[in-house]
C-alpha cells in the first residue's frame, strides 16, 4: 500500500517540478529587468535618488500625449520603501542640462510603440516633451532652468497610446552653476564730457558669457543704478557713460552674467568723472585750466591754428567808404604755441591761477574789396611774429565758466590785420575776459572778448575784438570787430590741440 502511495505522489509531484523548473529558466523581459535592478546599487553623485515619496504623489496621475487616438492616465508606483524602479530609470545633471535613460526596453512587448517622457514643475501639470514616442532608452532636456526642481516619469505605450508600463517619477535640478568671473584689466578713464569704462573678457566657467553690466554710484560702498538695460554684448569690451553730471565724480563696477542669467562677481569700484568740454581758450586768450578742461595744477600746453576768412558784413564811417562791407576777404593766419601752469586754489568752486607763454605766427596775405580788386596797406608785413606772457584766472560753475587776465606783448597786433579799415598799431598790452556756457547738452558755446592796449594803456583806434566759438559746428566761428569808425562780422576757422598732458 505504502508502494503504490509513493508511486502516486511520484506521478503527481515530479512533473509539476519539472514545469516548475522550465518555468523559471524561460523569464519575461519585465522579470528579467526586475532581477536585474535588485542586484544593481542606489545611484549616487548628481544622480537623481529612485525614493522620493513626494514627487510621486505630485506626478501620480499625469496624462500620457494621445499618440494614435485615444489616450490614457500614467498612474505611478508610490512604494512607502525603497524598491527597483520597473524601468530602471536615472536622471542625472550637469550644468547645462538634465539627462534621463533607462534600462528596460520593452521592444519585445507585444504591440510596443516607443517611450513618452513627462516633466512637471513643482505644482504644475506634467507636459510630454517628445512629439514622437521615442525608439531608444534616452533624452536630453535642454528646456530647463537653474533652482528649479523637476520631475519626470517615462512611459511605454503601444500603437494606441496604452501605456503598458511606467517608471517611477524623479526629481532632479541642474546642478550648481559657477558664477562667471570678474572682468580683467578693468579700467575707467575721464574723458571730456564721457567716462570710457574697458576690460577684458575672462575664461567662462559653467556657462558662455552673455553680456556684462555696468554700475554707477556716487559713493564707493554702494553698488548704485545698472546704467545698461541689457548687457554690453560683442568683442570691444567697452562702454562710454554720458548720462552723469560733468564734474561729478562717480565709481563704475563691471559684472559679468552668463547665458543662464547668472551674475558673477563685481569688479573693483574705480573713480571716474565726465569733464567739461576743453577750456582752453579760443584765440587770444588763455584760460587758467589744464588740457581738456582739467581743474588741477600742473603744466600743460598747447597748439592752435587758426584762418580768418574775412568780413561777412559790416558798415563804416563814411568818411572811409560809402560803401558797406559784403563778404570781403582776408587771408590772415595765425599758428600760436601755448605754455602754462596752472594751480588750483579752491575744490568746491574750483578757482584757478595760471602764469604762461605764448607765440605765434602771423602770415598775412593781404585783403581784397568788394568790387574784387586788390587791397594791401604798406605798413602791413606779410610775416610777423607774436609773442607775450599772461597771468591768467579762470572759475567754474557747473557746465558754467567765467575768465579773465592780462598779457604783455605783441599778441594784440593780430587784431588791427582783421579789416582794411584798421590802421596797425603797436600793442604791449592785452586785457582779455571770457565765459563759456551750455547751449545744450554736449554743445557749449564760448565767448572770449578781447581788448588791445599800446605801451601807455591807450589805443587811438580803439578795436575791440569779440570771439565766439560754438561746439560740434564744424569748427567755423563767427567774430564781431568793433573800432572807432565802423564794425565787421568775421568768419574764422579755430582748431586747438592739446599737447599734454595726454589725459
Amino acid at each position: 500500500m505504502v508502494k503504490y502511495l509513493g508511486l502516486a505522489l511520484s506521478v503527481v509531484f515530479i512533473p509539476a517540478l519539472v514545469v516548475s523548473t522550465v518555468a523559471a529558466k524561460k523569464l519575461t523581459p519585465l522579470e528579467k529587468a526586475m532581477r536585474a535592478l535588485c542586484k544593481k546599487e542606489e545611484p549616487t553623485g548628481r544622480v537623481a535618488s529612485n525614493a522620493n515619496t513626494e514627487a510621486a504623489q505630485s506626478i501620480a496621475s499625469m496624462p500620457a500625449s494621445p499618440a494614435s487616438g485615444g489616450g490614457t492616465t500614467l498612474t505611478a508606483i508610490n512604494p512607502s520603501g525603497w524598491q527597483p524602479d520597473p524601468m530602471g530609470l536615472t536622471v542625472a545633471a550637469s550644468a547645462e542640462e538634465i539627462k534621463l535613460s533607462w534600462s528596460n526596453t520593452a521592444t519585445a512587448w507585444s504591440g510596443f510603440a516607443g517611450y513618452l517622457v513627462l516633466k512637471a514643475e513643482p505644482g504644475g501639470k506634467a507636459d510630454v516633451l517628445n512629439a514622437f514616442p521615442l525608439a531608444g532608452n534616452w533624452y536630453r532636456d535642454l528646456t530647463v532652468t537653474p533652482q528649479v526642481q523637476y520631475t519626470y516619469q517615462v512611459s511605454a505605450i503601444d500603437a494606441k497610446g496604452t501605456t503598458l508600463l511606467s517608471s517611477r517619477p524623479l526629481v532632479c535640478s541642474l546642478a550648481p552653476s559657477l558664477p562667471p568671473r570678474v572682468p580683467r584689466d578693468f579700467e575707467v578713464v575721464s574723458e571730456e564730457e564721457k567716462v570710457t569704462l574697458k576690460w577684458k573678457k575672462n575664461v567662462r566657467t559653467s556657462h558662455d558669457v552673455a553680456g556684462y553690466l555696468v554700475y554707477r554710484s556716487p559713493s564707493r560702498e554702494d553698488q548704485g543704478e545698472c546704467l545698461t538695460n541689457t548687457p554690453v554684448a560683442g568683442t570691444q569690451y567697452k562702454y562710454d557713460d554720458e548720462r552723469g553730471e560733468y564734474g561729478q565724480e562717480y565709481f563704475y563696477r563691471v559684472t559679468a552674467v552668463d547665458a543662464w542669467g547668472l551674475t558673477g562677481e563685481a569688479s573693483v569700484p574705480l573713480a571716474g568723472l565726465a569733464r567739461p568740454r576743453s577750456r582752453d581758450g579760443l584765440i587770444l586768450m588763455s584760460t587758467a585750466y589744464r588740457g581738456m578742461g582739467r581743474e588741477e595744477r600742473g603744466l600743460t600746453g598747447s597748439l592752435q591754428f587758426c584762418y580768418y576768412i574775412g568780413t561777412l558784413y559790416g558798415t563804416q564811417d563814411p568818411s572811409l567808404s560809402p560803401l558797406a562791407l559784403f563778404l570781403d576777404p582776408i587771408s590772415l593766419w595765425l599758428l600760436s604755441a601755448d605754455a602754462k601752469y596752472t594751480l588750483l586754489t579752491e575744490q568746491q568752486a574750483p578757482l584757478s591761477l595760471a602764469v604762461g607763454g605764448k607765440g605765434a605766427i602771423q602770415l598775412f596775405a593781404g585783403q581784397q574789396d568788394s568790387s574784387g580788386g586788390s587791397f594791401t596797406f604798406s605798413e602791413k608785413s606779410n610775416m610777423e611774429y607774436l609773442w607775450g606772457t599772461y597771468l591768467s584766472l579762470s572759475r567754474s560753475f557747473g557746465n558754467w565758466g567765467v575768465h579773465g587776465g592780462y598779457l604783455q606783448g605783441t599778441m594784440g597786433d593780430a587784431v588791427y590785420y582783421l579789416s582794411k579799415y584798421l590802421e596797425p598799431e603797436k600793442t604791449r598790452n592785452l586785457f582779455f575776459v571770457g565765459v563759456d556756457f551750455p547751449v545744450v547738452r554736449r554743445m557749449n558755446a564760448v565767448l572770449e572778448i578781447l581788448c588791445p592796449l599800446d605801451a601807455e594803456l591807450k589805443s587811438r583806434q580803439q578795436p575791440l575784438l569779440l570771439n565766439l566759438h560754438v561746439d560740434r559746428f564744424f569748427n567755423f566761428d563767427i567774430s564781431f570787430l568793433h573800432w572807432k569808425q565802423g564794425w565787421a562780422f568775421l568768419g574764422y576757422f579755430n582748431v586747438r590741440v592739446t599737447v599734454f598732458p595726454g589725459r
